[in-house]
């Protein structure tokens, strides 16, 4: 298999970042200016130790979009239920952005699309490649495949779900996500799911049917009761499934594997002043750590 790729949800790991560090108790970092940088100093630090740990040769960040996606569009209580962060949580996220721009380790957004459909498109792009996955949305769970793991944190560990092992994590496999979600919903996605389908009964048909869609298709072979809940929910069940589709028929700005390297890490001057006035002494020589001398 050819060389390895971290691919990272940047959104999810600048939101750990910040609420790990922002209500726990201890001193909010910032600056001799008071510009807050406990989730960029997080952030990085998390980075530091996948590097690390994993040692890989290429890495990319994906990030949400700046403007509202197509789920958003076709089911307006997408996530509805989310508490939008405060505003220092978006000033430290746009410099995150930033220094990695001016350092040259690959990053981007897709206005209409979430971080997950570009992890997605990275992965069908290099189909070739190891790939590792840092991130805790369950959505991206669809994607392990004899190439792709996906980075947890356990406890204070960080384990690999893989292919061989999912199944001892939960009661269906990786093809089945969607399938799962659609039917026991989300509350962080705001899917309901079917009224009175729970993990268990949703476990059991999957592993007997497959698929949703042959569910329903042998819906005569179950009980009234469970007929009368599939039937009902149906049209909600069917979309929640194809919302919760990772999507990747869209173009991304990377055109070949050499543009992730590791290699090509550079701390620009603009970079270097970023982290001067941010005063990040630890970033600033991680990121030149990785510089190729």
């Amino acid at each position: 298999m050819k060389d390895r790729i971290l691919v990272i949800d940047g959104t999810y790991l600048a939101y750990r970042s910040y609420y790990a560090t922002m209500y726990s108790g201890g001193a909010i970092l910032q600056n001799s200016k008071g510009i807050k940088t406990n989730a960029i100093v997080a952030f990085f630090n998390t980075f530091s130790l996948l590097i690390k740990y994993y040692h890989p040769e290429n890495v990319f960040f994906a990030f949400d979009s700046h403007i509202k996606t197509f789920r958003h569009e076709m089911f307006k209580e997408y996530k509805a239920t989310r508490q939008k962060a405060p505003q220092d949580f978006y000033i430290q996220l746009n410099l995150i952005q930033d220094i990695l721009t001016n350092v040259n380790i690959k990053n981007l957004y897709k206005d209409g699309f979430e971080a997950d459909d570009l992890v997605a498109k990275i992965v069908k792009m290099f189909p070739d490649n190891e790939i590792l996955i840092f991130s805790a949305d369950q959505d991206l769970n669809q994607l392990v495949d004899n190439n792709v793991s996906i980075i947890k944190k356990k406890n204070s560990e960080y384990i690999l779900l893989t292919k061989n092992n999912f199944h001892e994590y939960y009661d269906f496999m990786p093809n089945q996500v969607i399938d799962y979600k659609a039917m026991i919903g989300d509350s962080s996605d705001n899917f309901k799911g079917i009224p009175g389908i729970g993990p268990k009964t949703a476990s059991k048909l999957l592993n007997k049917y497959g698929t949703l869609d042959e569910i329903y298709k042998s819906i005569n072979e179950l009980p009234k009761v469970l007929q009368n809940k599939l039937n009902d929910f149906k049209e909600h069940a069917i979309r929640d499934k194809y919302l919760a589709t990772l999507r990747s028929d869209f173009d991304l700005n990377v055109s070949n594997i050499n543009e992730l390297s590791l290699q090509n890490v550079s701390v620009t001057k603009i970079g270097n002043e970023i982290l001067e006035d941010l005063e990040l002494n630890f970033i600033s020589q991680f990121l030149h750590s990785l510089e190729v001398n």
